[in-house]
């Protein structure tokens, strides 16, 4: 369609003088217009694991880390497929440079820290991986879960639900003792501990009857060993000495539950 230089609509007198005398108005010429920008492509991103874990030697060289890699790829590609076709070209470079940087790290630190190794190799990788592919450009930022070699694992298990037990037997008696203590209504110390051990756990309880057995045995030891020295210094004349160890024996017995001998003062 012919455009004109004004597109104001001429007057009535106008366009009649026009006719009369022949002239027709002049085609006004199309201005070029500048091409529209295409909008920038977003980059698509996508996570894979990069093959299988790496073995990195650990610290004594008798048990290796199992480090697995998962790169994060982004790229201005136009759909994932290429994404992934391209990042699966330079996924090999990626391994080799991770293995690189953590075979140090990992000698640093003893076979059963592993989450200690983790984030030493996490901080030792830089922060991401370029390559150009075809004109691309890809970026790949690499994240690192470490796990201990199988052996120590199995060396690990029996220690760990140790653990487990002792946290929840802890649990257990602690309550109980805070049961029996409300119970007594008084202050009674660890006198409730052996019978909240047997309520919580039987092995756990053997091991605080002995442990009260031995106290118990020490505490009548340390009795004897005052009754011994306050008889005699008795013998030899010193009987200031002697009225002071039989005050402190007397006062010792009372306090851990040893029964009073029957005429010693109270």
């Amino acid at each position: 369609m012919t455009t004109y230089e004004s597109d104001q609509k001429p007057g009535f007198w106008r366009r009649i003088w026009n006719r009369l005398i022949g002239r027709r108005p002049e085609p006004r010429r199309e201005q070029p217009t500048a091409p529209v920008a295409s909008a920038p492509v977003p980059p698509l991103t996508e996570s894979i694991d990069a093959g299988a874990p790496l073995a990195i030697p650990a610290m004594g060289e008798a048990y290796d880390f199992q480090v697995q890699v998962e790169a994060t790829w982004s790229a201005a590609a136009s759909d994932l497929s290429d994404l992934r076709a391209r990042a699966d070209r330079h996924t090999e470079s990626v391994r080799r440079a991770v293995r690189d940087v953590v075979w140090q790290v990992g000698r640093d630190f003893a076979p059963h820290r592993a989450l200690d190794a983790e984030r030493a190799m996490a901080k030792a990788l830089p922060a991401d991986f370029c390559f150009t592919d075809a004109g691309v450009s890809l970026r790949c930022q690499v994240k690192l879960r470490v796990r201990p070699d199988a052996r120590v694992v199995e060396v690990l298990l029996p220690y760990s639900l140790m653990r487990v037990r002792a946290d929840n037997v802890e649990a257990v008696a602690v309550r109980w003792r805070e049961i029996l203590t409300e119970f007594a209504g008084q202050e009674v110390g660890d006198l409730v501990l052996p019978y909240a051990a047997q309520l919580a756990d039987k092995p756990f309880a053997t091991s605080v009857a002995g442990l009260e057995d031995a106290r118990h045995q020490a505490r009548a030891d340390l009795a004897n060993v005052l009754d011994r020295a306050a008889k005699s210094h008795t013998r030899v004349g010193l009987f200031e000495f002697a009225e002071s160890y039989e005050a402190a024996l007397h006062a010792f017995r009372r306090s851990q539950g040893l029964p009073v001998e029957s005429g010693d003062g109270s």
